[in-house]
């Protein structure tokens, strides 16, 4: 009965043909290698076949051999994945973690919060309907919240933990996958866990999502591999529960369905059928998971918004040729991952059209790659694996832009950087390891590990040069103000850049001027009444810090006009700019016109309807102006329509009619335009 042949150095892929004619003699150690290459044609038996089995059964060939694990390269990947992150632990909240933490009141109330987080949407408090159901993060950052407060540096600690974990988890998978060949596996790894690509998911708190859903896919496989090698139920049940829990963290883990009967068909050597009726239990977790979504949040898909900054493409009707144009534009960053951005609102990457070239070159990449993947498939080989766990994994990033028309980000490429391993790796064993010279009589070969310097020195600089763009490209995720910054000479015609940017310039104009306030009140507290001496140096001081505040809304409404010739209907940017003339450089009539203006962009965003009424009610206490109260009071309750998570209209609306007893839900064009 045959057996297995096991590779004999540490970095060969499998056979691609038997070596001996008739397959059923067992594997001679004394036998030449020259012929072994890395498209394995032929199934070998992974273990003896019972004659009286039938070879179509369901599980007539479990168990499979069990594949031992060397612990130190799982070891040096979870040791370089944490350091690799140390220098995000003084970091504070960017980007996406002020909505996702700083502002879920949810998540803010800590461990009495959680039964809210799983009833929510993650977006609640943004006033979006996105459809996204992704509590288990959400509860993690409650979790911290509850004995850690508002303290990002646990946070980007426990990221960077995740991420050790991760490395842990793909070390043992991937020596599974590939027995024997203790290297290759542990280059694969060493590319993804290097790759600067996942530096926006690894030091944005908020990517803990996505750190959490490919650690459970992870899981998921390698508890469902355990099961091949032993048959016990109970790794099917640990397999079930790592899937529900990629689940909780982002439901785009539906993909990974897909991997599970392709990892046993590629490196247990199980037929299709086998591979796919495999897949029975965890459709049922899927379709568990689906239904509690339905009933917890009440929608399985969402309605995103129109919004030229963040769906453009289908606004534009552009969707199906710019996911061609994204395609190179993800295998670019994949190979050569610079520049990187936080940011690809519109208009970085333009529309793709019939005559775009881009366009052209995705698609022919794409058949390209489809009609490879295919014949990978049915060679089952290291670099058709690769291609297929590429298009599996990127299945969501390419369908946000394909059915939503969204935009690209460089979080959709954090799986389909191991496909993309898989093949460099195949790709640099083929051209740099030189197969042993042997003769009939006695094999000469140089010792295994000889024959991989050339692919150590080349691994150590491309690992060397990933690593330094990953520390480096991690400070930029300091804050938001050095994250903005940093966008600004690659993304340029980018509406949110110019946006992000501006607002970090007013912030630091609201400081100057409520220092200047603050200066002034101090001054005036002094009793019995301050000196000349005191007031000159005081006005010295008020004048500097509202010359600064002056500066600073200037920079801030050049990006906030540059922002909107990039895209001329941007509500948000010009709320911005009514809040300069708001609150920096005092303009009511200016601040008014541009708050108008952002109602006319987005009509549902709460935050101008409620400063509207602000400035209406300080000038109706300040004029016993009762037309400009009952405006004040109109504006909060249409604040409230339009966004009933909003808190600060229905707290202004009560505050006024405590007053005042005004309440105005409706009024004619003729007052709203005279005033």
């Amino acid at each position: 009965m045959a057996k297995k042949k096991q590779p004999t150095g540490t970095g060969q892929d499998r056979p691609s043909r038997p070596v001996a004619p008739k397959p059923t003699l067992p594997p001679s150690s004394s036998r030449p290698v020259v012929n072994r290459t890395t498209e394995a044609t032929v199934r070998p038996p992974a273990r003896p076949v019972s004659p009286k089995t039938s070879d179509s059964g369901l599980e007539s060939d479990l168990p499979i051999e069990s594949r031992p694990v060397v612990w130190w390269p799982l070891a040096v990947l979870a040791v370089l994945g944490f350091v690799l992150y140390v220098n995000t632990f003084g970091h504070q909240y960017a980007l996406d973690d002020i909505a996702a933490v700083s502002q879920n009141l949810f998540v803010k109330k800590g461990l009495a919060g959680i039964p809210d987080l799983m009833r929510t949407e993650f977006w609640h408090f943004s006033n979006i309907s996105l459809g996204y159901y992704r509590p288990l993060s959400l509860i993690t950052f409650a979790i911290e919240q509850e004995y850690f407060k508002d303290n990002p540096n646990i946070s980007h600690m426990i990221n960077a933990g995740l991420y050790a974990l991760t490395g842990l988890a793909i070390g043992a998978l991937l020596q599974k996958w590939l027995p024997g060949q203790v290297i290759t596996a542990f280059l694969i790894g060493l590319v993804f866990i290097a790759h600067p690509i996942h530096t926006e998911i690894v030091a944005n708190i908020k990517g803990r999502d996505e750190i959490l859903s490919f650690l459970f896919i992870s899981l998921m496989l390698l508890s469902y591999w355990r099961y091949l090698e032993t048959k016990h139920w109970g790794w099917i049940v640990g397999a079930c529960v790592s899937l529900y829990l990629a689940f909780l963290s982002k439901e785009s883990s539906i993909v990974s369905l897909g991997l599970i009967p392709a990892m046993q068909y590629w490196f247990a050597r199980r037929n299709v059928w086998q591979s796919l009726i495999s897949l029975w239990p965890f459709l049922i977790v899927a379709a568990l998971f689906f239904y509690q979504k339905q009933k917890m949040i009440g929608t399985l898909s969402g309605t995103p918004p129109v919004d030229w900054a963040n769906y453009p493409y289908a606004i534009e009707k552009t969707q199906k040729s710019t996911t061609f144009k994204f395609l190179l534009y993800y295998i670019r960053l994949l190979i050569y991952p610079h520049p990187l951005v936080y940011d690809y609102s519109y208009n970085v990457i333009p529309s793709g059209g019939k005559g775009d070239l881009l366009t052209w070159g995705g698609f022919f990449a794409f058949v390209g790659m489809v009609w490879l993947a295919w014949k990978g498939f049915l060679k089952r080989t290291l670099w058709g694996f690769g291609l297929f766990w590429f298009f599996v994994t990127m299945a969501p990033g390419l369908g946000f832009i394909w059915f939503r028309g969204g935009i690209f980000a460089e979080r959709f490429a954090y799986a389909a950087v191991m496909g993309f391993a898989f093949i460099l790796i195949w790709a640099l064993e083929k051209f740099l390891i030189k197969k042993p010279e042997t003769t009939s009589e006695e094999p000469v070969a140089k010792p295994a590990l000889a024959r991989y310097v050339p692919l150590f020195a080349l691994m150590a600089v491309v690992t060397g040069l990933y690593s330094f763009k990953t520390v480096e490209r991690n400070r930029d995720w300091e804050n938001n103000f050095v994250l903005f910054n940093s966008g600004l000479p690659y993304a340029p015609n980018s509406c949110q850049v110019q946006r992000h940017v501006a607002n970090e310039w007013i912030e630091k104009g609201l400081k100057d001027r409520n220092k200047a306030d603050s200066i002034a009140n101090a001054t005036n507290a002094i009793k019995p009444k301050p000196s000349p001496e005191q007031i000159k140096k005081a006005q010295t001081l008020i004048d500097t810090n509202i010359a600064h505040a002056n500066k600073h809304g200037r920079w801030a409404l050049d990006h906030l006009q540059q922002s909107t010739r990039i895209y001329p209907n941007f509500g948000e940017a010009y709320f911005s700019m009514a809040y300069v003339f708001q609150k920096i450089t005092p303009n009511v009539d200016s601040a008014k016109y541009y708050y108008k203006q952002t109602i006319r962009a987005a009509n549902a965003y709460a935050p101008a309807y409620n400063n509207l009424g602000v400035i209406y009610q300080t000038e109706g206490f300040t004029q016993n102006n009762r037309q400009k109260l009952e405006l004040a009071s109109y504006y909060y309750n249409r604040s409230m329509v339009v966004n009933p998570a909003y808190v600060d209209g229905p707290n202004n609306r009560a505050n006024l009619m405590k007053a005042t007893g005004i309440d105005v839900k409706f009024l004619p064009d003729s007052i709203l335009n005279k005033y």
